[in-house]
């Protein structure tokens, strides 16, 4: 038998199944989510061996290939640094306004009506995209990881 060490805790498995990593760690699978990234090592100790399992850190998510996601991430990062610099035009407007000292004229005010007007119309416009964009990314398909992320 074999003792195998992990997070402080000892036990025996029988010499054929720990004297290989992928027989070790399909044994332990059902109850160590993280053994297919854990680090194995083995050592001797008092004529016995000992196998030392330490969990090790790995990337979250989606693990696919980048070259098979590669075209697509692409297009989209391309797609954002092109997409035009700017702020809601009634949220502009309004810090416009804002520096404005005289905003109790009645004057003023009407004289600031129709870009009032197209501020809003344009700002409706730009949080109708958001939300279009909010309900496509809510019903794109997930995509299932290849493997089990760290930590689960």
């Amino acid at each position: 038998m074999i003792t195998i060490e992990i997070d402080g805790q000892s036990f025996q498995l029988p010499e054929d199944i720990a004297a290989k990593d992928d027989l070790l760690k399909a044994a332990l699978a059902p109850f160590v989510p993280w053994i297919a990234n854990a680090q194995i090592e083995r050592q001797v100790k008092d004529e016995t061996t000992v196998v030392n399992v330490v969990k090790r850190a790995d990337w979250k998510g989606n693990t696919l290939r980048v070259s098979a996601v590669e075209g697509r991430a692409r297009a989209v990062v391309d797609a954002l640094v092109a997409s035009r610099e700017e702020m809601n035009p009634a949220v502009a407007l309004w810090l416009e306004i804002q520096d404005q000292a005289n905003l109790n004229d009645p004057g003023v005010v009407l004289a600031l009506e129709p870009r009032i007007s197209q501020a809003m119309a344009q700002g409706e416009k730009d949080i109708a995209a958001v939300h279009q964009s909010l309900t496509r990314l809510v019903e794109c398909a997930p995509t299932a990881a290849t493997r089990i992320p760290l930590g689960f």
